[in-house]
């Protein structure tokens, strides 16, 4: 070892850990910079580390999203076969405490047609119209869903009477199953309030075979009635939602229908 080499070595050694260390980093950094070979063995190590790190992040997504979607296929089928199964399956804790209040506060309406015939689908709209213009007086000064609830269940039998009427008016002899009971609804849009997915009571009103698509509303607060050429709700049914909803209840259903999970759509044509 010449004089050199061992001058450089001595005062290596009495250098400070960390000022020898950094020392030392510099000069392999000057090495792999100065040496072409070495510093493609390196960039290539690099681009090996970073395409290994995606492939395991992609796969750690993959499995993920397989857990995520057997769970929600579990949950949906749960929901789909038992309808007074907790219906969880859209939304965060809070969100789907949210929808049960709004559910709370509200009744709506399921008319379903026999079939997907033109006339069958004309006489649903009958019935529809003949149950919404009866009930719309008996529930204009109703203030809370239990009172609505009391007054529709005390009219089922006449709601059974003019169904049949409209039914045999209309020229068939289908039979009609009326009940007030829970029932899933998918994500709707009444004018510029947006009803989150959820189990809501509901008035259902089957005719026939029941195997057409449906047609459904908020029966109480009254949205039944919006204006289709303006898409505007009655004032009175929105004070009424707001006097029974709270702030965030109310902020969830101005939202926009983008804002809610609409992947249970497919349910409104059952």
């Amino acid at each position: 070892m010449n004089k050199t080499n061992e001058r450089t070595l001595t005062s290596d050694r009495k250098m400070p850990f960390s000022f020898f260390f950094k020392r030392q980093l510099l000069r392999l950094r000057v090495h792999i910079l100065t040496n072409p070979s070495v510093l493609r063995i390196c960039m290539i190590f690099l681009l090996y580390c970073t395409a290994v790190s995606f492939l395991l992040m992609g796969i750690q997504l993959f499995r993920e999203e397989q857990m995520i979607e057997r769970t929600v296929q579990q949950r949906v089928a749960q929901a789909v076969s038992d309808q007074s199964a907790p219906y969880s399956v859209l939304y965060l804790p809070k969100e789907e405490k949210l929808q049960r209040g709004i559910a709370q506060n509200v009744i709506r309406l399921h008319v379903i047609a026999n079939s997907d015939s033109l006339e069958d689908q004309r006489l649903k709209l009958h019935v529809r119209d003949r149950i919404i213009g009866d009930l719309q007086n008996c529930l204009k000064f109703i203030d809370s869903q239990k009172k609505a609830e009391e007054v529709i269940a005390s009219r089922l039998a006449e709601i059974q009477k003019e169904t049949e009427e409209v039914i045999q008016k209309d020229g068939y002899t289908y039979t009609a199953s009326i009940s007030l009971c829970d029932r899933m609804f998918p994500v709707k849009q009444y004018g510029d309030l947006t009803f989150p997915a959820g189990i809501y009571r509901a008035l259902c009103i089957q005719i026939g075979e029941a195997e057409g698509h449906n047609w459904w509303c908020v029966l109480f607060p009254s949205l039944c009635f919006v204006d289709e050429t303006t898409a505007t709700i009655p004032d009175d049914s929105k004070e009424k939602l707001k006097k029974s909803l709270t702030e965030e209840e109310y902020e969830l259903l101005s939202e926009p229908p983008e804002a809610h999970s609409l992947f249970l759509d497919w349910l409104s044509k059952n």
